[in-house]
């Protein structure tokens, strides 16, 4: 039972509720007594910090010493029994708030001035009056509640899609007894029985990525008929955009579907119709084909970015991939077309990609841009293999080709010898941009001989809350590390075999994220850092789609399961350990779950990797070994010391790889 008093002229009273992680939906109180005609307001905010905005406004009418009541530009977010500062530095006067007027914009404060003050003079106020952190113009929803109380029984304020915490304030004299409060979760609630997917390993951090970024989708999903809209949708953020959006779904399509099975499939395919139904006659894809949807909830098509369409078609195809969905993808093969030809108007004469494009950090580059490039290349290859799957084969040779070219050009006039690494772009060659490298490690651009000196460079990036986009490079509000572009550079190092840079930066990354003392704490992951780790403005997403990445990245490259063909009709294990002692975890798919552990023992060499893969499908088991190891399969030898001896065993990489039907696997290596 807690009880809110409030007496005029006194400093409301109120209360903060923490629900110790993201939630979403309707707050509720149950009020069991009240004596006045109070008037409670209700915020929400990701984090704490996010629930007061202090004032900031200055002087509007020169004030004399002596007086106690100024008149400001302004008195948004004063509060009785706020600290007002007029004033900064050596000179400035420090009150406490006693009352103001908003018609008059005049605020009342004690003690009395003791020097004057001018017009324009600074001031500000502390805590701050409660405010939302949400941005209802772009989300639709959420703002704060007002609630009248006049008896007992339950208060409900507001839809609001995300938040950890609750102010409540006894904003007018009155008082009222509160027994209990709650959320209406209104988010997708899975329980165990909704993982089709998980992970688990020896490392604790790890897994709690794994299961925060599951979380983080999960609190993304909009169900049918919630927030005025009848179909599924995915989300980029609990709190803000609540948009579709493109890049976002190259990271929570391939999470919804390894994490949620079925359940996942049928948000993704929804929102990717959504997404189709906005597509232009050039064949150009929305960025967010439901923006802003200050005056309506289903808002309207953005279209943002050449490369955001391109993410959409890539996130279509990714959906076919997990997926095998045949009479989908069918379907919608001659928008994919549409949208290539779109993207193709963008190559230049050197197979180069020219656009000034915002992308996802929201900063037009010039020029022959090496990310751009190399976004349409993955486009290129991701259209060429799902051609040979339901299309044309010699379509998907000339995709290969133009792919081809751009790879050639990319290296031979975007490689800067002073970076020793990737550069911008030819207007920009020797600035060093985190996601381009990133992106020629993980697609195979870097020749090997160069691979260690872009690892070296990218390493340069890094801080201890990740790695910043570049020297010098940030978003519009400041923000330097992207969890979405981190993504790409752990993908690139595992790519190259570096598992320790991965996991590394991964923790460096996320690790933050997941530290439940750390104050913007939710459980879930966050759109964006500063340099110092925190985040720039109250409207930051805390619950982001496009930071999910460590929830695949640990189920495709630590366990290692990853689909070859559509559906998993055929599939690859290739685990990454690193110094991990085991990991386990299940796969979806369409023909049954992939079940897979192993474990690992460095200093005796010894590996061990037990699967359960569906009959019908067929695969690559790949695992580390030496030039001494021997490899048994199912208790028969497969490899020993160097020579194949069953299952078609080959030497790749420090992996030896054998071809299996689908079945039940017992792979043994130890030293020969």
């Amino acid at each position: 039972m807690t009880t809110l008093t409030t007496v005029a002229g006194k400093a409301p009273a109120s209360v903060v509720l923490d629900f110790g992680k993201e939630v979403g939906g309707t707050p509720y109180i149950d009020v069991t007594a009240v004596e006045g005609a109070p008037t409670l307001t209700l915020v929400t905010g990701e984090a704490r910090q996010f629930l007061r905005s202090p004032a900031a406004t200055t002087v509007a009418s020169a004030a004399a010493r002596g007086v106690s009541e100024v008149t400001l530009a302004s008195v948004a977010n004063l509060e009785v029994g706020n600290s007002i500062v007029f004033g900064t530095g050596a000179d400035a006067q420090t009150r406490t708030i006693a009352g103001f007027d908003a018609t008059a914009k005049t605020a009342s404060f004690s003690p009395a001035l003791t020097r004057d003050l001018a017009v324009g003079t600074a001031v500000s106020s502390s805590p701050g009056a409660p405010s939302s952190d949400e941005s209802r113009g772009l989300a639709g929803v959420g703002g704060p509640d007002t609630l009248q109380p006049t008896g007992a029984g339950r208060l409900s304020g507001g839809f609001h899609g995300g938040f950890r915490f609750i102010l409540l304030t006894l904003s007018s004299p009155g008082s009222v007894s509160i027994s209990s409060a709650g959320v209406d979760f209104q988010a997708f609630r899975a329980t165990p029985d909704d993982y089709k997917g998980w992970f688990l390993s020896s490392d604790k951090q790890l897994n709690k990525m794994w299961y925060s970024g599951a979380y983080t989708l999960q609190m993304n999903l909009k169900a049918p008929g919630l927030n005025g809209l009848p179909d599924a949708r995915i989300y980029d953020g609990a709190k803000r955009d609540r948009s579709i959006w493109t890049g976002d779904l190259l990271v929570q399509g391939p999470t919804a579907l390894s994490t949620l099975g079925d359940a996942g499939a049928e948000y993704l395919k929804s929102s990717l119709n959504v997404l189709l139904s906005k597509q232009r006659a050039d064949g150009a894809l929305p960025g967010s084909p439901d923006f802003s949807k200050r005056n309506s909830p289903s808002g309207s098509p953005l279209f943002y970015s050449n490369n955001y369409s391109g993410y959409g078609a890539r996130a279509i195809i990714d959906y076919y991939r997990y997926t095998g969905d045949d009479a989908y993808i069918t379907s919608v093969l001659p928008a994919l077309r549409k949208e290539l030809a779109y993207n193709d108007s963008f190559l230049d004469a050197n197979n180069l990609v020219v656009s000034n494009d915002r992308d996802y950090w929201q900063a037009s580059q010039t020029g022959e841009v090496t990310k751009y490039s190399i976004d349409y290349y993955i486009l290129l290859r991701e259209m060429a293999w799902l051609e040979r799957k339901v299309g044309s084969a010699a379509a998907a040779d000339g995709y290969d080709a133009k792919a081809d070219a751009i790879k050639t050009a990319v290296n031979a006039r975007l490689w800067s010898p002073e970076l020793g690494a990737y550069g911008q772009s030819n207007v920009n060659p020797n600035v060093l941009v985190g996601d381009a490298n990133a992106l020629a490690l993980q697609y195979g651009f870097v020749p090997a001989e160069r691979r260690d000196s872009v690892l070296a460079a990218l390493k340069t990036l890094w801080t201890p809350y990740g790695a910043i986009m570049g020297p010098g490079l940030k978003d519009p509000t400041g923000h330097t590390i992207e969890p979405f572009g981190n993504g790409m550079e752990t993908a690139g190092r595992f790519a190259v075999g570096d598992t320790a840079g991965a996991l590394d930066l991964m923790r460096r990354t996320w690790g933050p994220m997941v530290d439940e003392d750390d104050p913007l704490y939710t459980g879930t992951f966050w759109e964006f850092k500063n340099d110092n780790g925190g985040v720039n403005r109250t409207t930051a997403s805390l619950a982001h789609g496009w930071a999910a990445s460590p929830t695949v990245q640990l189920t495709e490259q630590v366990l290692g399961v990853t689909p070859v063909d559509p559906g998993y009709a055929t599939w690859s294990i290739k685990p990454r350990s690193g110094s991990l002692k085991w990991a386990e975890g299940a796969v979806p798919t369409k023909y049954g779950d992939i079940e897979t552990s192993w474990s690992s023992n460095l200093k005796t060499e010894r590996f061990e990797l037990d699967t359960t893969t569906p009959a019908g499908t067929s695969g690559t088991i790949a695992v580390p070994v030496t030039g001494r190891s021997v490899v048994t399969v199912n208790g028969r030898t497969a490899w020993d010391r160097g020579t194949a001896k069953a299952y078609q065993a080959v030497a790749e990489d420090g992996y030896v790889k054998l071809t299996v039907p689908g079945g039940k696997y017992e792979v043994a290596v130890k030293r020969g």
